[in-house]
């Protein structure tokens, strides 16, 4: 016994040494902005404050510090370990690694006195707990305190059973001192939601959660998107403390679906590798027409037509309305008369119909299906502006089609005729 407790205080020795050393350098950082004592921990053993400190940066980055004041507080090996989360997202675990730092011998930090008063704080003794602020909470938490996730002796994952929240901190104690960060390596990329369904126009936002093969979440990783279907858009996010970033874009202004497509970009070269491997997931999204609006009427009189953005003239009549059961019902029907792109478009049905009176002018849009030269079905979407009275030269048309490439009149002031929008 007397052996190995020189053998492991020697060991502990050694990697302190170097933690010093590196911990002087590291505060010299801007970001680090802690100096010792750590108020991270509390008295425990022959310690009155974390030996060891590590510190999440603003930019999700992390750096360890050490106050060589504080020894093992066993007088052995045994360390008092803190963590600062100064960064904007919760902290939900850390893995670590150093020469058997998990390898539990019964001395945690409950083991010693002085000692938390809220102890135990888990089995083993040697949790700890956290707190809002970057002072220690010596308090009982009925359940709150941290767990661990032993790999093997020299390598595991402390979980923080409440996520630290930005500008709080938590401690616990390990079996020295803690010589680095495991290298954490993304094994999964998943997607949430993995399906959905929003209204045209409007936003949807998909959330990309990292890990690696031993589920700790992976930070600082760009993650790239990719969106086919009625959308086509790209973008990219970086992972915070909880492997976690996410991708927002705006929905098509026609009922359609999506495919989003996301990787891990581990090496950072825009493009998803087999060889080393990235991690991918995919997702869906649906877009729809929004809900009717109750009892909406539009109605166009007077033979109505514009000059359309291709140039040719477009002329259109028809009525949409909601029942009393809010039903959506009526007929739709456009012709464009050329020469650029001739077409002649009626409606299978009208799927929903909605209003809007105030704020002035009163505006409404009408989505359904149609057929384009008899054959075909195509979704259609109008918008119109009951501006003013007679409409011509004041009232707005405006008619969209899913066709390949996309037809699209452009909104333009009538020409001649009249929309009457009532609700």
């Amino acid at each position: 016994m007397h052996g190995t407790n020189v053998r492991r205080r020697l060991t502990g020795f050694a990697a302190r040494v170097i933690l010093v050393t590196v911990g002087l350098l590291l505060s010299a950082l801007p970001a680090s902005a802690q100096v010792p004592p750590f108020p991270q921990c509390p008295p425990v053993g022959l310690d009155t404050s974390c030996a060891i400190l590590i510190v999440y940066n603003p930019d999700g980055s992390r750096v360890t510090l050490v106050d060589p004041s504080q020894p093992p507080y066993d007088g052995i090996e045994d360390t008092l370990i803190g963590v600062q989360n100064n960064s904007s997202a919760s902290v939900s675990s850390l893995a670590l690694s150093g020469p058997g730092i998990f390898g539990f011998d019964g001395d945690g930090l409950c083991s010693v006195f002085p000692r938390p008063s809220g102890c135990p704080y888990g089995p083993t003794g040697y949790e700890g707990r956290g707190s809002t602020t970057a002072v220690a909470s010596t308090a009982s938490c009925g359940g709150c305190g941290n767990t661990f996730t032993v790999f093997d002796a020299d390598s595991g994952r402390v979980n923080f059973r409440v996520p630290i929240p930005p500008g709080g901190s938590a401690y616990f104690s390990l079996e020295g001192p803690t010589a680095s960060f495991v290298q954490l390596t993304p094994a999964t990329l998943t997607l949430s939601p993995l399906a959905d369904t929003n209204d045209v126009d409007t936003q949807h936002t998909v959330t990309a959660t990292v890990t690696d093969a031993q589920t700790n979440p992976v930070p600082n990783i760009v993650v790239r998107f990719s969106v086919t279907g009625s959308v086509n858009t790209t973008g990219s996010c970086t992972t915070n403390t909880s492997g976690q970033c996410s991708f927002t874009y705006t929905g098509p202004s026609l009922p359609g679906a999506d495919r989003i497509h996301a990787f891990a970009d581990t090496n950072n070269n825009g493009t998803q590798d087999v060889v080393p491997f990235e991690p991918f997931g995919d997702a869906t999204k649906v877009w729809t027409p929004p809900l009717s609006t109750p009892l909406c009427e539009v109605d166009v009189t007077y033979g109505g037509w514009i000059t359309a953005n291709n140039g040719d003239r477009g002329s259109f009549g028809g009525n949409a309305k909601v029942d009393s059961q809010n039903n959506p019902q009526g007929q739709e029907e456009y012709q464009d008369h050329g020469p650029a792109q001739p077409m002649d478009v009626h409606s299978i049905d009208v799927l929903s119909v909605i209003c809007t009176t105030s704020p002035p002018p009163k505006q409404a849009s009408i989505f359904g299906t149609a057929t384009i030269d008899g054959a075909g079905t195509y979704n259609y979407r109008i918008d119109v502006k009951d501006v003013d009275e007679p409409g011509k030269g004041a009232d707005t048309y405006r008619i969209r089609l899913s066709t390949v490439p996309l037809y699209d009149s452009g909104e333009h002031t009538l020409n001649g005729g009249d929309i009457q929008i009532h609700e």
